[in-house]
């Protein structure tokens, strides 16, 4: 599975890394409006002739970089908030808990909506803006698994071993606690990056997510939407690149969970 998956993933990075060879996204030609697949355009061309290949490769790269970035910072917050939360206990863990669970409690799409439509509407609408409002949303999940990392480590031998010889606080636990737990972590955020993917093209079908004139999945797939009928490979090619990197991050992370 993780062959499998790591197979998949790879061959789509490739692919986004090939996009300049594909041509500028941008270029507009409305001769070639709307032309079906072809030896000179093999994923065909949108409504303002510009080519689909092109723009399915440059957003890959987009939707890719910024779903990987939002699943490392949510795995940061998440594993800092947790560790904090379940090595130090008390009324620290109890707030901190109380938050997580009124995360937990919203549908994450709603929640997602809400924050970027909240933070765009504050700061205007930037990339950095979708990422923050998404990381606010997707850390919760970390913070749960390293609080249970957490309270099961600390009572371990060398944890004890390490207060005995008068090591700190702080320094136990970024020092021992933290890197034995990374292992459960590893493998969340892979299988999150899957969701992140579909998040970030959620927000971009909705108009959201990553503005024009920058190519992502999920605007690409809005903008195809009222030619479906007429010009189906506009949507077609990239709902094909979200679902096969759903499923490849999916897979290698099934398979990660399988061997750990």
């Amino acid at each position: 599975m993780v062959f499998t998956g790591g197979g998949i993933i790879l061959c789509i990075l490739i692919l986004s890394c090939l996009a300049p060879i594909a041509g500028d996204p941008c270029s507009v030609n409305m001769d070639e409006r709307l032309s079906p697949p072809s030896f000179k355009h093999p994923f065909g061309t949108d409504q303002l002739g510009r080519d689909m290949l092109s723009r399915v490769l440059h957003g890959g790269r987009v939707s890719l970089i910024v779903a990987i970035t939002i699943s490392l910072l949510s795995m940061v917050v998440g594993c800092f908030v947790g560790a904090v939360s379940g090595y130090f206990g008390g009324v620290v863990d109890d707030v901190i808990g109380r938050i997580v669970d009124v995360f937990m409690s919203i549908p994450e799409i709603v929640l997602n909506i809400a924050m970027v439509g909240v933070f765009c509407a504050v700061y205007g609408v930037s990339t950095f803006i979708v990422i923050f409002a998404v990381v606010f949303t997707n850390w919760v999940g970390y913070a749960r698994l390293m609080r249970g990392m957490v309270l099961s480590l600390k009572e371990r031998e060398f944890v004890l071993c390490a207060k005995a010889i008068g090591a700190g606080e702080w320094y136990i636990l970024f020092r021992h606690i933290i890197p034995n737990a990374a292992g459960p972590l590893i493998v969340l955020a892979t299988l999150n990056i899957g969701n992140v993917i579909m998040t970030i093209a959620s927000l971009g079908f909705l108009g959201l997510g990553i503005q024009p004139p920058i190519p992502e999945w999920g605007q690409i797939l809005n903008s195809g939407k009222n030619y479906i009928t007429t010009a189906p490979w506009i949507s077609f090619f990239p709902g094909l690149f979200i679902a096969l990197s759903v499923l490849g991050f999916n897979i290698l992370g099934e398979g990660l969970n399988a061997e750990s």
